[in-house]
């Protein structure tokens, strides 16, 4: 009986964590200007946070920091989640979600 139950827990699905080399705060450049991309674990998901290198993002400077987090993505040979959703916090743009 025992061995059915441990057998049982191995078909059961897991959540993967994310990869420590695909997260953390990285250095990216866009338009010749530089931005720093931070890509976070959460419960749910990832959360990637995007800042303008010297100086705060504007409100109404999320389409900009979209296609920052457009530019991390593919530089990993991947897209940005196409459900992620941007909201701007403290200066910078934060996305709930990361690369697809």
């Amino acid at each position: 009986m025992t061995i059915a139950v441990a057998l049982t827990a191995c078909g059961a699905p897991v959540s993967r964590p994310m990869p420590l080399a695909a997260s953390g705060p990285v250095a990216v450049v866009h338009d010749g200007a530089s931005f720093v991309v931070d890509l976070q674990p959460v419960t749910g998901g990832a959360e990637m946070s995007v800042a303008r290198d010297g100086a705060a993002f504007g409100y109404d400077e999320g389409l900009l920091a979209k296609r920052v987090a457009e530019d991390f993505c593919m530089a990993r040979s991947a897209r940005l989640d196409p459900a992620a959703f941007g909201r701007f916090r403290a200066g910078q743009w934060v996305f709930d979600g990361g690369c697809a």
